[in-house]
Formats: C-alpha cells, structure tokens, sequence
C-alpha cells in the first residue's frame, strides 16, 4: 500500500510525448466485498497504435492511500504477468479497429466511515479532442464517489454493461445509454458532465457538446440524445450515474456517483439515415409472469439493421433474450423480448431494458435507442381473516409469497376502512390507496408474522359497525405487494347499540330522546341459552362529551323476563341542555345481574355553539358518538312565526355560517345530524338534534388593516402617505368613517396620535414645511361602532441632512460675504464649530448652526488678520434612528480684511 507522497512523486514529471497519448474513454466501478472492504475494477479504453501498455495503474483511495491495480485481461503472452483473463482486449467485434478495452483490480479496506472518491490518473489524452484544448498533453482522470457508512451497508457501484465508445455524423440524431445495472437494486439518476483534470476539475476550456447540437439525457432511463452534431472529429464527456438509497422511513440518501468519461466519433459525412425503433410502452408484471415484447424494426434506406439489448434483466437469472440477437437482418423485421420474472426481481425501482438498432453502412454506423421500462411487483397475501373477540378483531392471513434475497420482505401493513368494500387493485396499483378510504392502522415486521388484533388502539371497537380490512407487504426499498382480498366483519352484537341521542326540546322542559338496538338473540351474536333471564338494561348518564363512568348517574333500569320484550328508547327529561351536552352508555345483564354481558360505546348529544358578529352568526357544533355523520341540517326559527323552523341548508363538516342579517336582531338555531353505522342491518342515524341557542349580530368586527405607502421628498421636505380604503379590500367591512395616523420620529419609537381624517373617502394625506422628514407611520380605520382595526404596515422614511462650510470668506464691510456662514443646510440639530489660527490658538466657538464669524478674535474682540485659519465642526444630525454626530475638518480663508475702517 502506498502513501499519497509516493503516488505524487511519481509523477512529478508528465511524459508528455505522442507515444504515451491512448486514452480514450473509461470508467471505475466498485464492488463491496466485506465489511469496509472494497474492489475497484478500473476499466480503460486505449489506442492500439500507441506504444504506452499499462501493465498496472495506481490507485487513490480517497483516505490517503493508493493501491495498484493489475491488469486482468490479454492478449495471450503479453508483458503484464497478471493478464490471465486471455485475448480479450481488443474491440474489432465491436467496430472499433485501433481500441482496445483495458480491465485493472485491486482492493481495499477503509479504516472508518466517511465519503471516498476514488480515482486514477494516467499520461494521457488521445490527441485532436475537439472540445478538450490541446488534449495531446492532458492526463486522463478517472473517479467514482462512494459513501463508506454502517447505516448503508455493504454496498456496490452500479456495473455498466455498454462500452463508452460509440459513432455519430453530422446533421443526424445520436443516441446512447450506459446500461447501467445496480447490483443492490438501488435507485439511479443520470446526468451531462464534463470531463476532469487531475484535481477533480472541469479541464480549462472543455466545452459541452451542447455547443455544438442540442445535448439532453433522461435523468430516469439514462438515454443521452444528441441533436444533432454540427461539426466532425472526437468529443468526450462524462455520463454521471448516481446512485439513491431508498431507506423503509421513505427517506433518498445519494450514495454514490460513477464518472464516465465517454468518447464519440462525429463523421463528416453520411450517406444513410438512422434506423427506427418504435416508441415503446413501459409495462408491468406481477413476478412469477413472462414479459414478451415483440416490435418491428425498420430503416428509411432499407439498410440491414442489428439489435442488441442491455441493462438489469440481461444480467440476472433467469436472462432475458431477445430475437434476432446482435445478427444483421433485412428490414423490416419483427424484434422479440422475452423476460421469465421470479419473486427475485421484486423491487420499488423499475428494470431499464435498452434497444439499439443500428445499421450496416461500413463507413459511419448509424444507430436508434429506445428504453423502456418494467416494474416486477409482489402477489399480496392470498387470503385475510377477520374474527370478531369482544371489542376487538383478530385478523389473520396467508404469507407473502414473495421475499427477495437483496430486498426482503420486512413485514405487513394494516388497513382499515368502516364499510365493506368490493374495491380492486389496478393492474400496477400496489399497497392500499388513500382514496379507498382506508387507514394506515397497523404495522408488523417479519414474513412470517401473519396475524394483527386491532382494538382501536386500545379504545374498542364499535358494535354494530362493518369493519373492513387490507393487508398488503413492504420490502426492505419501500416497495409493497398487491393489496390482500377484503375481510368485512363486524363485533358480535350481544350489547345494544346506540342510534339516536336527540335534544327534543331546549327551555322549560329539556328531553333528550335515547334509543338503541338490543342485542341480537342468536347462537352467533348473544346466545340466550347460554345467558338467560332474567335480563336488565342499565342506562347511565354523565355530563360532557366523553362519557366519564366515575361520575355517571344511573337514569333507568329495565327488566324482563323475556329478552324480546326489553325496551328500545328512553326519554330523558330535566336536563340542562343549554349549558352542556351529556354522553349515555347502555350496560346490558342477564341471570338477573349475575350475567354482566358488557356494555356498549357511549354516545353524546350535538351540542351547538353560536357566535356573532357583524350581519351573521357563524355555528359550530361537536358530538363523540360511534356513528359515522356524514352531514348536519340547519334550522333557524322564524322571526314571524316562533313555532316554526326554517331549512337553511346542509353543511358537510361541524361549521356553517349565516350571513346577510340584521344586526341588533336575535335569531336562534338547532342542527341535525345525519349519519349511520356503515352496516345494512341497523337503521340510518337521523334526527340526533342539538339544543337550541340564540345569537344576536352586532358588529364586533374591527375593519381590515390598511395598506400604507409613504412617498418622501427629503429635499423639499415633505411626504405624502397615501393608504387603501379596507371597504374596498375584500375583506368583510363597508362602514369606515374615520384614520388615524400614527408616527413616531425615531425607529423603534411608541407610536403616537398624530392627527385624524374623519371623511373615510381620504386616503391621502401631505406634510409639508416639515422640520424634520425622518418618522415612522402607520394608519388604522376606524368603523360606525368605533372598531378599530390593526395597524397598517408601518414604514418609515429618514432625512437626507446637509452641512457645508465654505473655504473663503471677506469681512471687509461691503456687504457681501461679510460673515463665515454655512452653505444652506437642513435637517441639522446643532453644531459645535471651533476656530483657529496657524499657530493652533482658537480664535472663536459657537454651537449655532449659522456659525455667524465676523473674523474678530472672540477674547480680544480683534480684528483677525489675512490668512489662513482652520475649523472642526462636530454636527448633531437628525436622522430616523436619532441624532447622529458628524465630525467636519477643514481650513477657510480670510481675505481682503481693511483694519482701519472698523476702528
């Protein structure tokens, strides 16, 4: 093993010489062979005519350390003792005269988890790449990333089983796919690269070949098209594979990327026209069946055309086949695939099966590629059990018939939907689809873990409620099987049942009616034989919506002799139904109360709420009952006529709103539900009402915020606000009468009043003369019932201050230019000016802005003589964000001064 000083000093220095240029193409691919422990295959593609014979190439690791790598393959007697694998380099079969393919291996083993990439570097280019400057003395550089981690797992590179060699001519579309395979059934990506120097660099001055035709790839199937090239001679790129870990939590981790740098010969000239595969569908099969595919190749010159075929069921057992194989034939002719599947192939990736056609013209080949697509899916269990065992169901069913060696079946889920179901899987539709209505209610791991007992998670299940069930299996990629056949049950029905929990009447004399079904005497359901009388139903009652048994009253009692003669209803009278909704619960004994046979699902009233605002009252209702209610009637009592109830329409969900009323004006409401248990032999669940409650609009509701935009002229010292009218935004409010602007002069500040608009039709507003520009503002709209609504958006301007002194003054009593003054200047607080002559002696100060220096010495009261006198200035700004300190140095003179005439 050598370090990465040895492998640089090999080469320090390049043999850059013609004789050593016979890169063409290659790739590196990786096998995991134990754990951390790696197998690069190195493989080149080299000119024959160069006189360079790599008997071994280094290889860098990517932790520091470098490997050699021997060639394996021939010819027969060569130079290189490792080549055993006999005369197998050389790719006249192929079409290619002066290439030969070069095979090299070698191992490694990784001290730690970490991404490697793994390269080699070999002297060098082919020469006349036409899209790599100069490629007569560039290295040629290899590298393929991998990811070494414990979570991933002994993991393998994608194997690629078509040569990176391939031929094009001008104005023709060129087409081409790596048959990339991934030996662990992981997910592949492809993409358009360019090609690297030795520092893992795009080469200076390569250009795609996109600069010369339109260049795209499939990123799915992998298929490079190229339309069309525009210019002949050699081009290279790099196909870059990537490779996607699907993980059971659904999550894609990128695990890898192969480099493939490929070469493509461009021909100047081309008397044929490329051959035709048709368009071909992808497709799906349930593993253990055939997938045959029969098309007709044709080619517009009537040339002879051969197929071959590549990628994943071309290396797996049983091999797919195709007929003719690799043989010129006359067109048109049929094309025949044949695929036998196995349980083996099941996966979440689709098989990616390459057709290429290509013609018989000796001199430029040309070639059509199609790509097509197989998805081998798992049979789900045979059959599925359910078994009713008190308030729970024990299901159970047959095993999954499929259980891949890389992709094993890692366990079930469970589905349940209430109501039986006839629906059926598609043709390709795999696990169970949320819009069957079932739920995810389950999960269990291991194949051979065929039985689930659901009990609502510890809850109960309903009596009275049709259950129906799916199972379907998941594999270690996330794949799933076929969906089992239904199972539909229900619980034994030997405890009644619940169907009604009506509010007949709400004020002075409160009933809520309760009825249910009894038991049904049978030897399946409740076995009277087995259970006789005396029978008693116990009815109870506890306030809220969930049933609480520590506080429930008992509100009835019922007893007979005869089961049949037991009663179905109750009117439950003195209740309190404005305050609160109330849950009921049925016990049901035999052997005159020795027998405790259970007791059924609590039920609740529907208990509506009322809230009003401004022309409408919004209505909200709740209930927790064992019914499923699919819709609620809503009713609200005639203003003219109080006995009588007016439909105002249904509503699907738990809320609806009345709009378009008079405020001030009470209106009062009740709901119906409507529902039902999903089982044919009990009755549809109507008439469960709520209690009635009122509601009087007013408006409450503040309008919409206003929309502010300040527009500021800091030179003329003004700004203009201009706002949206909230009646006009859409957003439920159409009686604004009054804005109140708001500012604060520093950023941050408390907003304050600043003034009021009281005719709503004003949204605009102008300060002008202003002092200072620099504030913050927001509007708020107030209505008729002085709602206000929330701040606008608040936005704030600054001051664009200014402060010059001038460097020349002449106090010589003209008149002009008689004092040392600033240049005109606003948005300035106050100064601090000092004055001083040559020698540094301070001659005069002042804090005011207009400074006002006659030129006399401020302690003598002397007349300063000519000359040069120097200034700082610190300036109090006014700026958003406060006052701000400006530091001003400079030097003015004094001239012109006549000392006599101002004695």
């Amino acid at each position: 093993m050598k370090r990465l000083t040895l492998f640089f000093s090999s080469f320090i220095f390049f043999p850059l010489f013609l004789g050593a240029t016979h890169n063409i193409a290659g790739n590196i691919t990786v096998a995991c062979v134990g754990p951390m422990t790696y197998e690069v295959t190195v493989t080149t593609y080299t000119n024959t005519a160069s006189v360079a014979d790599r008997c071994s190439l280094d290889v860098n690791w990517g932790d520091g350390f470098f490997t050699t790598a021997d060639r394996l393959n021939g010819p027969t007697g060569s130079a290189c003792p490792s080549a055993t694998m006999g005369d197998i380099t050389t790719m006249i079969n192929a079409g290619y005269q002066n290439t030969k393919e070069n095979i090299y291996k070698t191992t490694h083993t990784y001290s730690g988890a970490s991404t490697y990439t793994i390269s080699i570097i070999d002297p060098n280019r082919v020469a006349g790449i036409v899209n790599i400057p100069n490629s007569v003395n560039v290295p040629f550089y290899l590298q393929t990333v991998i990811i070494v981690d414990p979570i991933i797992g002994c993991n393998s590179t994608p194997i690629l089983t078509s040569y990176p060699l391939d031929k094009a001519c001008i104005g023709h579309c060129f087409w081409h796919n790596p048959g990339a395979v991934d030996p662990d059934n992981d997910s592949l990506s492809y993409d358009i690269g360019s090609c690297l120097d030795t520092n893992g660099l795009v080469i200076a001055g390569y250009l795609p070949i996109s600069n010369w035709g339109y260049a795209t790839i499939d990123h799915v199937t992998g298929d490079l098209s190229w339309c069309s090239p525009t210019v002949p001679g050699k081009f290279n790129l790099v196909i870059e594979i990537s490779e996607w870990k699907r993980f059971p939590n659904g999550t894609r981790l990128k695990i890898g990327t192969v480099y493939r740098d490929m070469s493509i010969d461009v021909d100047a000239h081309c008397n044929n026209d490329n051959p035709d595969i048709p368009d071909l569908p992808d497709t799906c099969v349930v593993a253990g069946d055939t997938v045959n595919m029969n098309f007709t190749v044709t080619d517009p010159n009537n040339d002879q055309v051969k197929v071959i075929a590549y990628g994943g069921p071309f290396n797996v057992t049983p091999t797919a086949t195709i007929n003719p194989d690799n043989i010129f034939t006359q067109v048109p002719f049929n094309e025949s695939f044949r695929w036998v599947t196995t349980c083996d192939r099941v996966r979440l990736q689709p098989w990616i099966v390459t057709f290429k056609a290509t013609d018989n013209d000796p001199d430029v080949p040309l070639l059509d590629l199609e790509s097509t697509s197989i998805i081998v899916v798992s049979p789900g269990p045979s059959f599925l059990t359910a078994t009713p065992q008190g308030t729970s169901m024990t299901l159970n069913w047959g095993q999954n018939p499929c259980d891949p060696p890389t992709n094993h079946c890692k366990g079930y889920r469970i589905f349940r939907r209430e109501g039986c179901n006839t629906w059926t899987h598609g043709p390709c539709e795999t696990g169970v689809p949320s819009y069957t209505g079932y739920v995810l209610i389950g999960t269990v791991y291991g194949i051979t873990t065929t039985t689930f007992v659901d009990d609502n998670g510890g809850a109960g299940l309903i009596p009275g409620v049709d259950y129906s069930y799916r199972v379907c299996g998941f594999f270690y990629d996330a794949a799933e099987s076929f969906a089992s056949p239904e199972a539909c049950a229900e619980l034994l029905r030997d405890v009644p049942v619940i169907t009604n929990v009506d509010v007949v009447s709400t004020g002075a004399s409160d009933t809520i009616f309760v009825k249910w079904e009894n038991a049904i005497p049978d030897n399946v359901n409740f076995d009277t034989t087995i259970h006789p009388g005396m029978y008693r139903i116990e009815l109870r009652r506890s306030q809220g919506f969930n049933y609480n048994a520590a506080t429930a009253n008992l509100i009835a009692t019922f007893n007979d002799t005869f089961f049949t003669h037991l009663p179905t209803h109750y009117f439950d009278v003195n209740d309190n139904t404005v305050g609160t909704p109330y849950s009921y619960r049925l016990a049901f004994y035999a052997a005159s109360g020795n027998d405790s046979i259970g007791s059924c699902q609590p039920a609740s009233s529907v208990f509506l709420a009322a809230v009003p605002s401004d022309n409408r009252v919004s209505l909200s209702w709740q209930y927790n009952v064992p019914w499923a209610n699919t819709e609620a009637a809503i009713y609200r009592q005639n203003l003219t006529n109080p006995l009588q109830w007016d439909s105002l329409g249904t509503a699907p969900g738990n809320s609806y709103v009345d709009d378009s009323l008079e405020n001030g004006v009470q209106y009062c409401y009740y709901v119906d539900t409507h529902g039902s248990y999903n089982n044919p032999t009990l009755p549809l669940v109507d008439f469960n009402r709520s209690q009635r409650t009122c509601a009087t609009p007013e408006d409450l509701t503040p309008p919409c915020a206003p929309v502010l935009v300040v527009n500021s002229d800091c030179f003329t010292a003004q700004n203009q606000l201009i706002w949206t009218d909230p009646d006009n935004m859409n957003c439920g409010t159409d009686d604004v009468v009054q804005y109140d602007i708001w500012y604060t002069p520093i950023e941050g500040g408390t907003l304050s009043l600043l003034t009021t608009l009281t005719l709503y039709s004003d949204t605009t507003i102008v300060f002008t003369n202003m002092m200072s520009v620099a504030g913050c503002y927001a509007i708020t709209a107030l209505d008729t019932f002085n709602n206000q609504s929330p701040y606008s958006n608040v936005i704030c301007v600054d001051n664009c201050p200014n402060y010059e002194l001038p460097n020349v003054f002449t106090p010589n009593g003209d008149g002009t230019n008689d004092f040392f003054i600033p240049f005109p200047y606003q948005y300035i607080k106050d100064v601090d000016v000092k004055i001083y002559d040559r020698w540094g002696a301070l001659v005069y100060e002042t804090t005011n802005p207009d400074v006002h220096w006659d030129g006399r010495d401020m302690k003598t009261g002397k007349l300063c003589t000519d000359g040069v006198y120097y200034y700082t200035a610190m300036v109090d700004e006014i700026h958003l964000s406060g006052i701000v300190p400006r530091e001003l140095k400079g030097f003015v003179h004094l001239f012109g001064r006549d000392v006599g005439q101002f004695h």
